[in-house]
């Protein structure tokens, strides 16, 4: 890493630039973090329209001998493909060279994996929480990040990878908590697998109703439904990976969710007026705790 100018990392390689790996590119770049940016991707067109928005410097296919100067590699792939990757990145990492990632599930790293970075680098497990429902490098955002939540999962908490990927959160904008893999994937079961599930499962009703009643259906789709085919527009290859991913937590989740729609099913069939508006009553303040924090 180079301590002699005013960059702080002399190359990045970032695997995978669609939405969030080009736009950690262009973050990267405003900041002036780094001095050369590698994307590497077995999409063309993706790898084109990274080189063309300027996310990354240089564009490969594949991982191989290019990368051996690499300082840090941002894993900005699904969930499922990581242990893989970082096999194929093993034979071309330097000594003391980070190894991070983006995924919304951090329990997924093999103890074998994990243990052959940290003989020559070092580990560090990183969730951004940003995005939006838009894919590929072309739709990349230089502000994805900002004032946004990042949340770091390290095996140790005191290896030297740890506060370079802290410091490199920091300076694009986010704020920065350390937590355990298990917290981290149950709380993000909550947060946000739950809710794209929801969201998914209710437009997917549309599938049930005849050709006619769909198109009212679309036509006359107020606030509330316009938002969940926002949410239910995401990418369906990473959303398959997240929900198979972390389906031990996300399992637990939708049974305590079906367990409280199924109370409040009951509230509306035994007509309990009161009791349905202290529970809205109530979701009104979480919600409001919520905005504030915003």
């Amino acid at each position: 890493m180079n301590k002699e100018n005013k960059y702080i990392i002399n190359q990045v390689a970032i695997i995978g630039p669609g939405l969030i790996g080009a736009s950690l590119g262009l973050a990267l770049k405003s900041k002036k973090i780094c001095k050369t940016i590698i994307g590497i991707d077995n999409c063309k067109k993706n790898l084109r329209d990274a080189i063309n928005n300027k996310s990354i410097d240089f564009g490969y296919h594949k991982i191989d001998n290019r990368i051996t100067n690499t300082d840090v590699f941002f894993l900005c792939t699904p969930v499922s493909q990581l242990n893989n990757v970082i096999e194929q990145l093993i034979p071309f990492l330097k000594k003391d060279s980070v190894v991070t990632d983006v995924g919304s599930v951090k329990n997924v790293f093999k103890k074998n994996v994990i243990s052959k970075v940290n003989r020559i680098g070092f580990l560090v497990p990183a969730h951004p929480i940003a995005g939006t429902e838009f894919s590929g490098a072309k739709n990349a955002r230089q502000d994805m990040f900002f004032n946004r939540w990042c949340i770091i999962t390290p095996v140790n908490r005191k290896i030297l990878g740890v506060k370079l990927i802290r410091s490199i959160w920091k300076k694009i904008g986010m704020m920065v908590a350390t937590m355990s893999p298990e917290e981290h994937d149950k709380i993000m079961s909550i947060t946000s697998h739950l809710p794209h599930l929801i969201a998914f499962t209710i437009v997917g009703l549309a599938l049930n109703y005849s050709k006619k009643e769909k198109k009212q259906l679309l036509n006359f789709s107020a606030g509330g439904f316009k938002d969940f085919t926002r949410i239910a527009s995401s990418d369906p290859k990473m959303w398959k990976d997240i929900f198979l991913s972390n389906r031990k937590d996300i399992l637990k989740t939708l049974e305590m969710f079906i367990k409280n729609l199924n109370s409040f099913k009951n509230l509306i069939q035994y007509e309990k007026s009161s009791q349905i508006m202290n529970f809205i009553n109530e979701t009104k303040k979480i919600r409001k705790e919520i905005v504030k924090l915003e």
